[in-house]
């Protein structure tokens, strides 16, 4: 025996409209969670009428500043090389950087800016190694982590690598 068509939709529609009220209330509350400044981050100690943008995309100029976080350096290499450098506008952000294993890790403070940061990385590696590949992950605090791979040629490697987050 079957039932009713119109009942059954009805019954559909009410049981729809009855998880509608509390999924609206939930997500309703989000955007207005995520609008709201967090003052527990480690930027807290700025002055309270700068603003600071989070996200790449979507900021007005003149409304961003630049900020230095704490992040981890990892070099991962098939041969080892002689020395490897990374610099941040003229400033060395692997100083003694152990090469016995990869990955290599460091950490350091680097600037994250919303245009992109630009590092050069520089490598040497004994004469008669082949051509052989550098991979640089750079992993700001809070931000994700970012990789990029560069061969060597002729033992040797000089690249300017872009990241941005």
């Amino acid at each position: 025996m079957r039932g009713f068509p119109p009942l059954q939709i009805f019954v559909l529609g009410l049981m729809f409209g009855l998880l509608a009220v509390p999924l609206a209330h939930l997500t309703g509350q989000a955007p207005r969670q995520a609008a709201e400044p967090d003052h527990s981050s480690s930027h807290a100690g700025h002055d309270a009428g700068s603003k600071e943008v989070q996200g790449a995309s979507e900021h007005p100029e003149g409304e961003h500043r630049h900020v230095e976080v704490p992040a981890l350096i990892r070099i991962r290499f098939a041969h080892r090389p002689l020395s490897v450098s990374l610099k941040s506008e003229g400033q060395e952000l692997l100083p003694k950087l152990d090469l016995s294993a990869s990955p290599a890790e460091v950490s350091a403070k680097i600037e994250v800016s919303h245009d992109g940061n630009e590092f050069s990385l520089a490598a040497d590696w004994p004469p008669e190694t082949p051509d052989t590949a550098l991979t640089v992950e750079i992993e700001p605090e809070g931000l994700d982590a970012r990789t990029e791979t560069r061969w060597s040629t002729d033992a040797g490697l000089q690249e300017i690598l872009t990241f941005s987050w």
